[in-house]
């Protein structure tokens, strides 16, 4: 029988480790002179908020149909194409609605760029009359939206940055037509009404008017609403006007509404001039800076249990010894192979020598990256889109080995009563069900973390971090 000494440790969240140091020690009269202990050094920095883990979603809301001039709407499509055409990676995605007096989704779902280059032809065709109806498309890429973020996985919807893009002809009349557009917020069909309005044609043109500009900036508002309601990462409506020779300032001045509810700049252009205008916008992923948010040391191969340290070769949550005690192979973490680390079973009541199949997943899928697959996540009740189901700054596997709950946030609870919340107890690797407070003051894990300036040309946080006083024990190598 061969042992050797093996540790693996886990960082989370997921840094960028550069110049690391790493050395095994002893304590003097703690340890017998053994070298049991390990200490890790180095600078991190969080990720850039680039790649495709941050996905950025385009609705591009055409004007079409009667009126619309073949010209401009040549020039849309070819603009979209060569857009488009920049863009032949996952990160980017795009949705296409054609809009008059209603709104059509000619893509009804985010797609890549070869896709929607295919249903382009489509808004080329597109054949409609009636009062022009801004407000239609805005409401449908609402639709288009909301159903994206609440289908998408939590955590994908948190970095992605969502725009719509309403390219305008002429002016909207909803409030002209509430036959076509029901549901009109109260406070803008009050401006419709306002005393003086029934004056003159021109009077309740204008009053009209001044209806439909609060109806677009309240719907805008709706959009923006989205962010919050579904934790989504970002979004914007970026309007584009096009111009005639002469141009029409109720459009001017509908066009300015939507951005600054929208949280953009208005852009105008010509016929001429559509294709680099939409080219020159921002469709850049999720500008917001991202943080450390805890910095966590954890060795699988160690299990704490009573104040006590147990070897774990295959670093499933279960014990070497229990693992022999159960008929278990403790170097291999799933000992009947159906894609369910043995711990994950024992804790639901699961049998980790009978080949259980779950439905509606996929071992192989690991879709938040936090190392439990979807099925073992599924078994778990934890969310297989989010690598912290909680919230409490503790990952979910680790959470699977350490004892705790993955749904229930414990930063706040001590189940042990040893005065050390549950998160701390994981952090210094100790048992949050023992209250062991000399095994946390004799094994407790050490951090230190001091900021460093920011690099690079998106200022990413970075830090000088050192963990200590990470126990090993020896584990076997084959049995």
């Amino acid at each position: 029988m061969r042992f050797s000494p093996r540790v693996a440790w886990l960082l989370v969240p997921a840094l960028l480790l550069s110049c690391s140091d790493a050395g095994l020690y002893a304590l003097d009269r703690r340890s017998g002179g053994s070298r049991d202990r390990a200490s890790f050094e180095g600078d991190v920095c969080v990720p850039e908020a680039t790649g495709d883990a941050f996905p950025v979603k385009v609705i591009f809301a055409l004007q079409g149909g009667s009126g619309v001039e073949t010209e401009l709407v040549g020039y849309a499509v070819d603009g979209l194409t060569t857009l488009t055409s920049r863009f032949t990676g996952p990160q980017l995605r795009f949705g296409l609605v054609a809009f008059h007096s209603v709104a059509t989704g000619l893509q009804g779902s985010y797609t890549d760029a070869a896709s929607f280059q295919a249903v382009l032809p489509r808004y080329a065709s597109y054949q409609q009359q009636g009062p022009i109806s801004i407000r239609s498309a805005l409401r449908l890429a609402k639709s288009l939206m909301s159903g994206d973020m609440q289908a998408a996985c939590r955590g994908e919807v948190a970095r992605s940055r969502y725009i719509v893009v309403p390219v305008i002809r002429s002016s909207d009349v909803s409030c002209d037509n509430p036959a076509y557009n029901i549901g009109i917020d109260s406070r803008c069909t009050a401006l419709a009404q306002a005393a003086g309005c029934n004056g003159t044609p021109e009077s309740q043109a204008q009053c009209n008017a001044s209806c439909s500009q609060c109806e677009l900036t309240a719907v805008v508002g709706e959009l923006k609403a989205l962010a919050e309601q579904f934790g989504a990462g970002e979004v914007s409506i970026q309007p584009v006007y096009v111009r005639g020779a002469v141009p029409d300032p109720v459009t001017r001045l509908q066009v300015a509404a939507i951005a600054n509810a929208g949280g953009s700049e208005p852009v105008e252009t010509d016929f001429a001039g559509l294709p680099n205008a939409l080219a020159r916008l921002d469709y850049g992923s999720l500008d917001n800076a991202l943080k450390l948010k805890r910095f966590l040391a954890f060795n699988r191969n160690v299990q704490v249990r009573n104040g006590q340290m147990l070897a774990d070769s295959d670093g499933d949550g279960v014990g070497d010894d229990d693992e022999r005690a159960l008929g278990l192979d403790p170097t291999v973490s799933d000992t009947d192979q159906d894609g369910l680390m043995d711990g994950v079973e024992l804790r639901m009541g699961l049998d980790p020598l009978a080949v259980d199949i779950i439905n509606g997943c996929s071992v192989v899928l690991d879709t938040d990256g936090d190392r439990l697959n979807d099925c073992e996540e599924r078994v778990l009740g934890t969310d297989p889109c989010v690598g912290d189901t909680d919230g409490d700054g503790l990952p979910d596997l680790v959470e699977a080995l350490s004892q705790t709950n993955p749904l229930v946030p414990e930063d706040l609870l001590d189940s042990d009563r040893d005065g050390l919340s549950n998160v701390a107890e994981v952090e210094a690797h100790g048992d949050p069900l023992s209250a062991d407070r000399d095994f946390h003051r004799e094994r407790g894990y050490g951090y230190s973390i001091v900021p460093l300036p920011p690099v690079g040309t998106n200022n990413r946080a970075c830090y000088r971090t050192r963990v200590e006083n990470v126990s090993m024990v020896p584990t076997p190598v084959s049995y």
